[in-house]
Protein backbone atom coordinates (compact mmCIF):
# COMPACT_ATOMS: atom_id res chain seq x y z
CA UNK A 1 0.00 0.00 0.00
CA UNK A 2 1.20 3.30 -0.80
CA UNK A 3 0.24 6.78 1.21
CA UNK A 4 -0.83 9.90 0.85
CA UNK A 5 1.76 12.31 3.60
CA UNK A 6 0.89 16.06 3.99
CA UNK A 7 3.92 18.23 3.97
CA UNK A 8 2.59 21.97 3.87
CA UNK A 9 0.06 23.78 4.86
CA UNK A 10 -1.58 27.32 3.60
CA UNK A 11 -3.73 29.34 5.61
CA UNK A 12 -5.44 32.46 4.28
CA UNK A 13 -8.40 34.51 3.42
CA UNK A 14 -7.98 34.67 -0.33
CA UNK A 15 -7.41 31.51 -2.61
CA UNK A 16 -7.71 31.99 -6.71
CA UNK A 17 -10.57 29.27 -7.46
CA UNK A 18 -11.02 28.68 -11.61
CA UNK A 19 -14.77 29.50 -11.89
CA UNK A 20 -16.20 30.23 -15.49
CA UNK A 21 -18.10 33.41 -15.69
CA UNK A 22 -20.82 33.58 -17.79
CA UNK A 23 -22.07 36.67 -18.96
CA UNK A 24 -25.15 35.35 -20.47
CA UNK A 25 -28.02 33.30 -19.47
CA UNK A 26 -27.46 29.60 -19.99
CA UNK A 27 -29.55 26.41 -19.47
CA UNK A 28 -28.63 23.68 -16.73
CA UNK A 29 -29.85 21.56 -14.13
CA UNK A 30 -30.51 22.02 -10.83
CA UNK A 31 -30.78 19.50 -8.16
CA UNK A 32 -32.40 20.43 -4.90
CA UNK A 33 -31.23 19.20 -1.16
CA UNK A 34 -33.34 20.31 1.05
CA UNK A 35 -31.38 21.02 4.52
CA UNK A 36 -29.94 18.00 6.57
CA UNK A 37 -31.32 15.69 3.82
CA UNK A 38 -28.60 13.30 1.70
CA UNK A 39 -31.30 12.46 -1.49
CA UNK A 40 -32.71 15.32 -3.53
CA UNK A 41 -36.20 16.69 -3.79
CA UNK A 42 -35.96 17.62 -6.91
CA UNK A 43 -33.87 17.67 -10.38
CA UNK A 44 -35.14 20.29 -12.17
CA UNK A 45 -34.19 22.46 -15.55
CA UNK A 46 -33.34 25.40 -14.31
CA UNK A 47 -30.95 28.64 -16.15
CA UNK A 48 -27.57 30.50 -14.68
CA UNK A 49 -26.82 33.59 -15.13
CA UNK A 50 -23.87 35.63 -13.70
CA UNK A 51 -22.99 39.09 -14.20
CA UNK A 52 -20.28 41.52 -12.53
CA UNK A 53 -20.78 39.02 -9.23
CA UNK A 54 -24.13 38.92 -9.26
CA UNK A 55 -25.78 35.45 -9.57
CA UNK A 56 -29.28 34.43 -10.86
CA UNK A 57 -30.87 31.09 -10.86
CA UNK A 58 -34.34 30.65 -12.06
CA UNK A 59 -35.51 27.41 -12.30
CA UNK A 60 -38.60 26.02 -14.42
CA UNK A 61 -41.34 25.91 -11.61
CA UNK A 62 -40.84 29.78 -11.31
CA UNK A 63 -38.32 29.90 -8.28
CA UNK A 64 -35.40 32.21 -8.25
CA UNK A 65 -32.46 32.41 -6.31
CA UNK A 66 -30.72 36.21 -6.92
CA UNK A 67 -27.46 36.14 -5.61
CA UNK A 68 -25.47 39.12 -4.29
CA UNK A 69 -21.49 39.12 -3.50
CA UNK A 70 -20.96 40.14 0.16
CA UNK A 71 -17.42 40.64 1.82
CA UNK A 72 -14.24 40.03 1.15
CA UNK A 73 -13.98 36.65 0.91
CA UNK A 74 -15.24 34.95 -2.64
CA UNK A 75 -18.01 32.78 -2.56
CA UNK A 76 -20.15 34.40 0.01
CA UNK A 77 -23.07 35.83 -1.38
CA UNK A 78 -27.07 37.13 0.59
CA UNK A 79 -30.24 35.97 -1.28
CA UNK A 80 -32.78 38.30 -2.27
CA UNK A 81 -34.15 37.31 1.57
CA UNK A 82 -30.66 39.04 2.92
CA UNK A 83 -29.53 35.14 3.88
CA UNK A 84 -26.08 34.11 3.40
CA UNK A 85 -25.09 31.50 0.84
CA UNK A 86 -22.10 30.05 0.08
CA UNK A 87 -20.76 28.76 -2.85
CA UNK A 88 -18.51 25.66 -3.35
CA UNK A 89 -17.02 24.20 -6.76
CA UNK A 90 -16.88 20.56 -5.67
CA UNK A 91 -17.94 19.83 -9.06
CA UNK A 92 -15.17 21.08 -10.81
CA UNK A 93 -15.79 21.64 -14.42
CA UNK A 94 -19.49 20.22 -14.39
CA UNK A 95 -21.39 22.92 -11.83
CA UNK A 96 -21.11 24.49 -8.93
CA UNK A 97 -22.86 24.11 -5.45
CA UNK A 98 -24.88 26.82 -3.78
CA UNK A 99 -25.21 26.42 0.17
CA UNK A 100 -28.41 28.34 1.10
CA UNK A 101 -30.03 28.90 4.37
CA UNK A 102 -32.62 26.20 3.94
CA UNK A 103 -31.40 23.69 1.06
CA UNK A 104 -28.11 23.07 -1.05
CA UNK A 105 -28.61 23.39 -5.19
CA UNK A 106 -26.39 21.84 -7.18
CA UNK A 107 -26.22 23.59 -11.01
CA UNK A 108 -25.02 21.25 -13.12
CA UNK A 109 -24.09 22.80 -16.48
CA UNK A 110 -25.02 19.85 -18.59
CA UNK A 111 -29.14 19.63 -18.87
CA UNK A 112 -28.94 16.99 -21.31
CA UNK A 113 -29.81 13.99 -18.00
CA UNK A 114 -32.84 15.58 -16.98
CA UNK A 115 -35.49 12.65 -16.65
CA UNK A 116 -38.88 12.97 -14.79
CA UNK A 117 -37.52 9.39 -12.63
CA UNK A 118 -34.08 10.65 -12.65
CA UNK A 119 -32.94 12.73 -9.26
CA UNK A 120 -28.91 12.48 -9.92
CA UNK A 121 -26.60 11.67 -12.73
CA UNK A 122 -24.29 9.25 -13.09
CA UNK A 123 -20.63 9.22 -12.68
CA UNK A 124 -18.68 7.07 -15.77
CA UNK A 125 -15.32 8.21 -17.06
CA UNK A 126 -12.30 6.71 -18.81
CA UNK A 127 -8.73 7.98 -17.80
CA UNK A 128 -5.81 6.62 -19.73
CA UNK A 129 -1.62 7.15 -19.30
CA UNK A 130 1.46 5.49 -19.66
CA UNK A 131 -0.58 2.65 -21.22
CA UNK A 132 -2.85 2.15 -18.76
CA UNK A 133 -6.89 2.90 -19.01
CA UNK A 134 -8.68 3.07 -15.86
CA UNK A 135 -12.81 3.55 -15.56
CA UNK A 136 -14.54 5.40 -13.27
CA UNK A 137 -17.81 4.67 -12.34
CA UNK A 138 -21.02 5.40 -9.98
CA UNK A 139 -24.52 5.47 -10.15
CA UNK A 140 -24.77 8.47 -7.99
CA UNK A 141 -28.45 8.10 -7.33
CA UNK A 142 -28.18 7.51 -3.50
CA UNK A 143 -26.32 8.67 -0.58
CA UNK A 144 -24.44 5.48 -0.99
CA UNK A 145 -23.21 3.94 -3.36
CA UNK A 146 -21.23 1.10 -5.42
CA UNK A 147 -17.96 2.89 -7.05
CA UNK A 148 -16.40 0.19 -9.75
CA UNK A 149 -12.91 0.98 -10.84
CA UNK A 150 -12.20 -1.33 -13.81
CA UNK A 151 -8.53 -1.01 -15.33
CA UNK A 152 -6.92 -1.90 -18.85
CA UNK A 153 -3.54 -3.18 -19.71
CA UNK A 154 -2.47 -4.89 -16.50
CA UNK A 155 -0.16 -7.53 -17.19
CA UNK A 156 -1.70 -9.69 -14.12
CA UNK A 157 -5.63 -9.52 -15.30
CA UNK A 158 -8.14 -6.74 -15.31
CA UNK A 159 -10.82 -7.47 -12.33
CA UNK A 160 -12.64 -4.59 -11.60
CA UNK A 161 -12.64 -3.06 -8.16
CA UNK A 162 -16.20 -2.82 -6.33
CA UNK A 163 -16.58 -0.73 -3.09
CA UNK A 164 -19.24 1.11 -1.48
CA UNK A 165 -18.68 4.69 -0.97
CA UNK A 166 -20.22 7.44 1.46
CA UNK A 167 -21.53 10.07 -0.99
CA UNK A 168 -21.24 10.48 -4.54
CA UNK A 169 -18.49 11.03 -6.92
CA UNK A 170 -17.54 14.15 -7.97
CA UNK A 171 -14.34 14.03 -10.21
CA UNK A 172 -11.84 11.86 -10.65
CA UNK A 173 -8.15 12.46 -12.20
CA UNK A 174 -5.11 10.42 -13.25
CA UNK A 175 -1.70 11.18 -12.48
CA UNK A 176 1.87 9.96 -11.56
CA UNK A 177 2.85 11.83 -8.60
CA UNK A 178 5.53 9.87 -7.07
CA UNK A 179 6.92 10.01 -11.27
CA UNK A 180 7.88 6.17 -11.39
CA UNK A 181 6.29 5.72 -14.41
CA UNK A 182 3.16 4.30 -13.29
CA UNK A 183 -0.01 5.95 -12.62
CA UNK A 184 -2.75 6.80 -10.15
CA UNK A 185 -6.44 6.86 -10.03
CA UNK A 186 -7.56 9.73 -7.23
CA UNK A 187 -11.63 9.57 -7.25
CA UNK A 188 -13.39 12.32 -5.47
CA UNK A 189 -16.25 11.82 -3.25
CA UNK A 190 -18.58 14.18 -1.17
CA UNK A 191 -20.97 13.30 1.18
CA UNK A 192 -24.87 14.64 0.62
CA UNK A 193 -26.47 17.00 2.89
CA UNK A 194 -25.29 20.65 3.48
CA UNK A 195 -21.95 19.38 5.30
CA UNK A 196 -20.86 17.96 1.55
CA UNK A 197 -17.69 16.21 3.35
CA UNK A 198 -15.11 15.43 1.61
CA UNK A 199 -12.97 11.73 0.93
CA UNK A 200 -10.73 10.45 -1.52
CA UNK A 201 -10.81 6.70 -3.02
CA UNK A 202 -6.78 6.31 -4.40
CA UNK A 203 -5.03 3.51 -6.34
CA UNK A 204 -1.82 2.59 -7.81
CA UNK A 205 -0.49 0.71 -10.30
CA UNK A 206 2.39 -1.25 -9.61
CA UNK A 207 4.57 -1.62 -12.48
CA UNK A 208 1.95 -2.19 -15.40
CA UNK A 209 0.99 -5.08 -13.24
CA UNK A 210 -1.66 -4.73 -10.36
CA UNK A 211 -3.15 -2.38 -8.32
CA UNK A 212 -3.09 -1.51 -4.93
CA UNK A 213 -4.53 1.01 -2.46
CA UNK A 214 -3.36 4.16 -1.50
CA UNK A 215 -4.35 5.42 2.18
CA UNK A 216 -4.73 9.07 2.68
CA UNK A 217 -5.36 9.41 7.35
CA UNK A 218 -8.47 10.87 8.12
CA UNK A 219 -8.26 14.89 8.22
CA UNK A 220 -9.98 13.73 12.36
CA UNK A 221 -6.37 12.70 13.14
CA UNK A 222 -4.87 16.00 12.49
CA UNK A 223 -5.87 18.01 15.23
CA UNK A 224 -4.50 21.42 14.30
CA UNK A 225 -5.78 21.35 10.73
CA UNK A 226 -8.92 19.72 11.85
CA UNK A 227 -9.41 23.25 13.81
CA UNK A 228 -12.63 24.75 12.25
CA UNK A 229 -13.52 21.71 9.82
CA UNK A 230 -16.93 21.28 8.57
CA UNK A 231 -16.51 19.75 5.42
CA UNK A 232 -17.28 21.37 2.00
CA UNK A 233 -13.73 20.19 0.53
CA UNK A 234 -12.08 20.28 -2.72
CA UNK A 235 -9.48 17.88 -4.67
CA UNK A 236 -6.70 18.55 -7.04
CA UNK A 237 -4.13 17.52 -8.60
CA UNK A 238 -1.85 20.01 -8.80
CA UNK A 239 2.03 19.39 -10.95
CA UNK A 240 3.04 15.98 -8.63
CA UNK A 241 1.26 16.84 -5.36
CA UNK A 242 -2.60 16.34 -4.37
CA UNK A 243 -4.42 19.89 -2.97
CA UNK A 244 -6.96 19.64 -0.82
CA UNK A 245 -9.00 22.64 -0.10
CA UNK A 246 -12.09 23.60 2.45
CA UNK A 247 -13.02 26.89 4.26
CA UNK A 248 -12.56 27.39 7.88
CA UNK A 249 -15.57 27.86 10.48
CA UNK A 250 -15.31 29.68 13.47
CA UNK A 251 -16.96 29.84 16.32
CA UNK A 252 -20.96 31.28 15.78
CA UNK A 253 -20.65 30.41 11.61
CA UNK A 254 -23.28 29.28 9.69
CA UNK A 255 -22.98 26.39 7.38
CA UNK A 256 -23.42 28.72 4.44
CA UNK A 257 -21.38 31.24 6.09
CA UNK A 258 -17.71 30.47 6.87
CA UNK A 259 -15.56 33.31 8.04
CA UNK A 260 -12.38 31.77 8.73
CA UNK A 261 -11.03 31.59 5.04
CA UNK A 262 -9.64 28.64 3.15
CA UNK A 263 -7.09 25.98 4.34
CA UNK A 264 -5.02 24.18 2.04
CA UNK A 265 -3.40 21.09 2.40
CA UNK A 266 -0.77 19.64 -0.11
CA UNK A 267 0.16 15.97 0.00
CA UNK A 268 2.84 13.89 -1.50
CA UNK A 269 3.27 10.33 -2.64
CA UNK A 270 5.29 7.68 -0.80
CA UNK A 271 5.64 4.17 -0.32
CA UNK A 272 3.84 2.33 2.79
CA UNK A 273 4.49 -0.61 5.01
CA UNK A 274 3.64 -3.11 2.35
CA UNK A 275 5.73 -1.20 -0.75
Amino acid sequence: MKKLIRFSVTLGFLLSVSIEVYGDTVDARCDIYPKGMDKTSASIACTFSQRQGFINITRSDGKKYELSPTGDQPGNFLDQSGHPVYRQSSLGKDGLIFRLADESVYVYWDASSLSENKASTGFDQSYQLQGITLRVRSANNSSLNTLIIQPGGLELGNKPISLEIDGTVTAAEIADLDSNGSPEIYVYVNSAGSGSYGSLVAYAVNNGKSLTSIYMSPISDDKKNSTGYMGHDEFRVVELTLVRRFPIYLKGDTNAKPSGGIRQLQYKLVAGEAG
